[in-house]
Parts: C-alpha cells; structure tokens; sequence
C-alpha cells in the first residue's frame, strides 16, 4: 500500500499540524504552501500521489488538481463538522465559549469544509479554558493520531467517507486587527460581567493572531498596550502579561509601576 503524499498548508495553523504529521511518521514528499500553478500541476501529477492531506490551506484547489489523487485529499479539520467550517475553526470555539470541541478527517470537495466525514473524534481540553495555542496543539496532535489510525482502512476500502449533515452547519470568519480591541472599561470594573466574559475569551482566542490590546490614557499620554494574557478576577478583567509598543512583555504590575493611569480605579 503506497502512502506517499502531498501536504497542503499554508499558515500557522498548518505548520503545527505538519509537526504533528511527521512527529507521527507521516512525512510528505514535498509541501503545497502557495497557490497551484501549471508548473506545481505538472509536480503533483508526476508524483504518483494517490492522495494529499491538507490542513489550513487558504487558497482554492481546483476540480482538475482533485482528480490528480485518485484517493483524494484528507483535510485534517480542527472541529467537528458541520459546526465551524471556515478559516478559524480554533478562534471560533473559544469565542463562542463551546463546552467541547474536536478533530474531523474529511474528503475535500469544492465547497468549504463540505465533504465527506470519514470519523471524528472530541478533545478533552475545552475551549472554555484553554488559549488557542494549547487548543490548536491539542487538536493536531490527536487529529494526526487519528488519521494515522484510520489511513490503513482508508486507502484499503475498508473505511467509507459519510456526507455531512449539511443544514446543521455553522461558519467562521477570518479575524482582523480591530477585532482584537479590548475596551478599557473591562479592565476598569465598569462592564457587564457577561461583557467581561466575552473579553477573557477573546484574549485567550486573539491574543497569539491578529493580536488584543487596550488604549490606555496615562498621565504621559495615550498608550497602546497589548493583551497576551488575562484573568477575570472580581468581575473584571485583569490582566496578567501585557507589552507596551517596542518593548518586551511584561506583568502588569511592572507596566503600572511605570505608568501612572489617569482612572484612579486601577491606581
């Protein structure tokens, strides 16, 4: 049985689970992590690949390169399908405050996140208190696992891929800049504690990409500060690792030791 293939990846997302693919003995003999050009086409058809495995691969995939696998493309998927197709399955669980999430081992078809499930398999570390960092290691290291388990049986016939149920479906989106802004009134006491909730996910969700901070007023001025960690502690969010702009993180004790703020609440 040939299991030579071809990884698709293109972000961080992909790297980590690539690191788990070959921690698992499943070593690509070479790696897509840009668009498919005429000249790659020609690559992949002369490689004998009978199927590919793709993680996180943000661009699109034509029919034409899809019959090039004659078993496919095994898309590692960190969620369980249907619920969070889309670009940021991990953000997403954490935001949405999921009680559980997992891995899903599916066939690529042209639609996003849409084809065949061959299994699936939950985590015990939930996105209600884990970083995405953790959760993303979390999810790629038993999603390789459990491709490396079912492959055999796979590429055998043994294993028959079972279409989605499509109308429980749910999306995600890819996050920016603004939306990882923490307002400071979060961090001053003066919020909902459903408010100050949502905060302390988004930071375990954002702060590794695109990024949280809050804009502070201090007595030298406006200050931009990023928010790397963060605790909710007598309903509100109190920061625990944070990084003045073109400095090194620090604890938030140290950047208040330095700089005085104008809101005599966190004095």
């Amino acid at each position: 049985m040939n299991k030579d293939f071809i990884f698709f990846g293109t972000d961080e997302v992909a790297s980590t689970g690539l690191k788990h693919l070959r921690a698992n003995k499943l070593e690509p003999i070479f790696c897509v992590n840009k668009f498919v050009d005429i000249v790659m086409e020609e690559t992949i058809a002369k490689s004998g690949c009978q199927f590919g495995i793709l993680i996180s691969y943000g661009k699109i995939i034509s029919k034409k390169i899809m019959s090039l696998f004659p078993k496919g493309l095994l898309n590692i998927h960190p969620s369980l399908l249907p619920l969070l197709r889309g670009p940021s399955p991990i953000k997403s669980a954490i935001l949405e405050g999921l009680a559980v999430t997992g891995v899903s081992i599916m066939l690529l078809d042209t639609e996003i996140d849409h084809g065949p499930i061959l299994t699936q398999r939950e985590i015990t570390l939930s996105p209600q208190v884990a970083r995405e960092p953790d959760l993303r290691e979390a999810l790629l290291a038993e999603g390789t696992r459990l491709l490396k388990q079912i492959l055999p049986d796979y590429l055998s016939g043994n294993l028959k891929p079972i279409e989605q149920d499509h109308i429980k479906a749910t999306y995600t989106r890819k996050f920016t800049a603004e939306d990882g802004l923490i307002e400071t009134s979060l961090i001053l006491g003066q919020s909902r504690l459903d408010e100050v909730v949502l905060a302390d996910r988004k930071v375990r969700a954002l702060a590794s990409e695109p990024g949280t901070y809050c804009i502070f007023e201090t007595t030298t001025g406006q200050k931009r500060l990023k928010i790397l960690e963060a605790k909710i502690e007598e309903s509100k969010l109190v920061p625990t690792l944070v990084q003045p702009a073109g400095k090194r993180p620090m604890d938030w004790a140290a950047f208040l030791r330095g700089n005085k703020l104008v809101s005599s609440r966190l004095l």
